[in-house]
C-alpha cells in the first residue's frame, strides 16, 4: 500500500486549486473570527458571550431538523454536473427551495416552543428573548443561501464560492464592529447577523443565476428525487449530530455544572483548537464533489491513491500543528487575548490533541461521502455522540471543564479509530494496521521528539519561560521556539522516511503549479475550469 502513496504523474490541477481557494476563504474566516473575538469579549463581557455561545448552539441544534437535506446538495449537483444534467440539478434547487421555505417556518416555530425550558435549564436571562428570535430568524434565511452556495461547491467552483464568502465575512465583521461600538451589545449582533444572512442570500442566488443561466428554480417538483436526498442525507446526518454534540454538548455541560462564564473560557479553547483543526481540514475539504467525480466515472483506483496521499499529508500537517499547538498554548493564549485566560491553557492542551486526533479520520470520512457510502463516518458518529456526554458528565464534576475536555478528546479517539477500522475494512480492503504504520506513527513520534526538543531549549534558556506570560513578547518566545521545532520534525520526518524523494518531487511540481497559477491566474482558472 505505500507504495501508492504517490501523485503517479497524475497531478490534479483542480483538486490542488480548490484546496487552495478553501485554504485561503477558511484561514480568512478563522482570522476574522480570531480577530474579532477579544474585541466582542470586551464589549460583552464573559457572562454575556457565554450567553452568546449557547444561542448558538441552539440555533445549531435546530438545524439537524432538516433531515440531513443540507448535506446532501453538493453530492448531488456534482454527480448531475458531470454529465451535464442541468435538468435533475434545477430540480434539486426547487425541492431544496420549497423544503426550505417550509422548514424555517418550523424552525421559528419550534425555536419558540423550547425557549422557555431552555433558557431555564441553561440559567439564561429571559431578557435575551429578542436576540433568540432574531438568530432563529437568520438560521431559516441562512438555510437557502447556503443552498445556492452548495452549487458552486458541487461544480467545483471554489473560487467562486470562497469569494463570496470572503465578501459576506467582511461585511459580518463590519456590522459587528459598528453595532458593538454603538451600545448595542448581544442584540447588536442578532441584528447584524440577521442583515448578514439576508445579503447572503441575496449575494449567492444572484451569482448562480448571473454565472450559470442553465440553472434556475424553474422546474418541475421530483418527489422521488427528495426522498433520495433525504436517503442519502439522513446518513451525513447523522455525523453532523455527531459533531455538534463532540463540539458543542461539553459547552452545555459546562454551562449547566459550572456556570455561563465558564462557558467563555471554554469555547475560547474551542475556537483557538478549532483553527488549528480547521487548517489541515482544507487539504481535503474539495474531496467530496472530487471523489464524487471519480466514482461516477467508476475510477475505484484513482480514489484509493488519492485518499492514501491525502492521509499521509494530512497526518503530517495535523501532528505539526497539535504537537506546537500543546508545547505553545500558554504563549498563544497570551497574545491571543492578554492576561485573565490561564485557566483556558489546559484547555487548549487537551483539546488540541483530541481534536488533531479527529483530523486524522477526515480522508477517510470524506472518500466514504464521496463514494456514496457515508454509513462509515455515520457509524463513528452514533459512537461519539454516545461517548462525549457520558464521558463529559463523567468527568466534569470532579475535574472541572478539563474534564469535559478529555471526555470530549476521548471519545474523539474512540470514534476516529472505529471509523478507520470499519472503512479499510469495507471499502479499502484491508487492516487499518497498514495505514497506521505508513501514514500516522512517524509523524507522530516526530511531533514528541520535536517537542523534547523545544522543552530541552527551554532548560537552557529559562529567560524564553517568562515571555510566555508577557503579551508582547510571546511573539518572541512563539517564533524561537518554531525555530527549533519545525527543522527537528522535519528533519526526523526526513530520517523516518515520512518524506521521500516522490513526496519532494510532489513538493516541487506544487510549487511550480503555483507560482504558473499566480503568474497567469486568469488563464489557469479558464484552463482549469473548462
Amino acid at each position: 500500500m505505500s507504495g501508492s502513496v504517490t501523485f503517479l504523474g497524475e497531478f490534479s490541477a483542480k483538486l490542488v486549486t480548490n484546496t487552495f481557494f478553501n485554504l485561503l476563504g477558511r484561514c480568512w474566516s478563522f482570522l476574522v473570527a480570531l480577530l474579532l473575538t477579544p474585541y466582542i469579549l470586551s464589549h460583552l463581557g464573559v457572562r454575556d458571550f457565554g450567553t452568546w455561545v449557547l444561542l448558538s448552539i441552539f440555533i445549531s441544534s435546530f438545524n439537524l431538523l432538516d433531515f440531513g437535506l443540507g448535506t446532501s446538495f453538493v453530492n448531488y449537483i456534482s454527480e448531475y454536473y458531470t454529465h451535464e444534467d442541468y435538468d435533475r440539478i434545477n430540480r434539486v434547487l426547487l425541492s431544496g427551495l420549497l423544503f426550505y421555505a417550509l422548514f424555517g417556518i418550523v424552525l421559528v416555530a419550534s425555536g419558540l416552543l423550547l425557549e422557555k425550558p431552555l433558557f431555564q435549564l441553561f440559567n439564561i436571562a429571559r431578557a435575551t428573548s429578542d436576540v433568540y428570535f432574531l438568530v432563529l430568524l437568520s438560521c431559516a434565511v441562512s438555510n437557502v443561501a447556503a443552498m445556492f452556495l452548495s452549487v458552486f461547491k458541487g461544480i467545483q467552483r471554489m473560487d467562486k464560492s470562497n469569494a463570496i464568502e470572503i465578501k459576506l465575512s467582511i461585511l459580518n465583521a463590519i456590522g459587528t464592529v459598528l453595532f458593538l461600538d454603538a451600545g448595542w451589545g448581544m442584540f447588536g449582533l442578532a441584528v447584524n447577523t440577521l442583515i448578514s444572512a439576508c445579503c447572503a442570500l441575496f449575494l449567492t442566488s444572484w451569482t448562480v443565476r448571473r454565472m450559470m443561466p442553465e440553472i434556475s428554480v424553474a422546474a418541475h417538483f421530483d418527489g422521488k428525487l427528495l426522498r433520495e436526498m433525504f436517503g442519502y442525507g439522513i446518513k451525513m446526518q447523522v455525523s453532523s449530530l455527531g459533531s455538534l454534540i463532540c463540539f458543542q454538548v461539553p459547552k452545555l455541560i459546562v454551562s449547566r455544572f459550572l456556570g455561563i462564564a465558564a462557558v467563555s473560557f471554554y469555547e475560547v479553547s474551542s475556537r483557538l483548537t478549532l483553527f488549528m483543526r480547521a487548517a489541515p481540514l482544507v487539504m481535503i475539504s474539495a474531496f467530496i464533489p472530487a471523489i464524487s467525480e471519480l466514482g461516477a466515472r467508476n475510477d475505484r483506483a484513482k480514489i484509493l491513491r488519492t485518499y492514501l496521499l491525502a492521509s499521509k499529508y494530512v497526518a503530517m500537517v495535523t501532528v505539526a500543528m497539535a504537537a506546537f499547538l500543546v508545547v505553545e498554548a500558554r504563549s498563544v493564549i497570551t497574545l491571543w487575548l492578554g492576561n485573565g485566560f490561564e485557566s483556558a491553557v489546559i484547555l487548549v492542551q487537551i483539546l488540541a490533541i483530541g481534536y488533531g486526533i479527529n483530523v486524522l479520520g477526515g480522508a477517510a470520512s470524506q472518500t466514504g461521502a464521496g463514494v456514496g457510502r457515508p454509513e462509515f463516518d455515520m457509524r463513528s458518529t452514533v459512537l461519539l455522540a454516545i461517548l462525549t456526554p457520558f464521558f463529559g458528565l463523567l468527568l466534569v464534576e470532579r475535574f472541572g471543564a478539563a474534564g469535559t475536555a478529555v471526555g470530549a478528546s476521548l471519545a474523539l479517539l474512540i470514534a476516529t479509530g472505529y471509523l478507520l477500522v470499519t472503512f479499510h475494512r469495507n471499502y479499502v480492503g484491508d487492516s487499518v494496521r497498514t495505514i497506521l504504520e505508513d501514514v500516522y506513527l512517524r509523524p507522530i513520534a516526530a511531533g514528541i521528539f520535536a517537542n523534547f526538543a523545544v522543552v530541552g531549549f527551554h532548560h537552557l534558556a529559562p529567560q524564553f519561560v517568562v515571555w510566555e506570560t508577557i503579551r508582547y513578547l510571546a511573539p518572541i518566545k512563539i517564533a524561537a521556539d518554531f525555530g527549533i521545532f519545525a527543522p527537528v520534525y522535519m528533519a526526523l520526518l526526513v530520517a523516518f522516511r515520512q518524506v521521500t524523494a516522490i513526496d519532494w518531487n510532489n513538493f516541487t511540481s506544487l510549487i511550480a503549479f503555483g507560482f504558473e497559477f499566480l503568474r497567469h491566474p486568469f488563464r489557469e482558472r479558464v484552463k482549469i475550469y473548462r
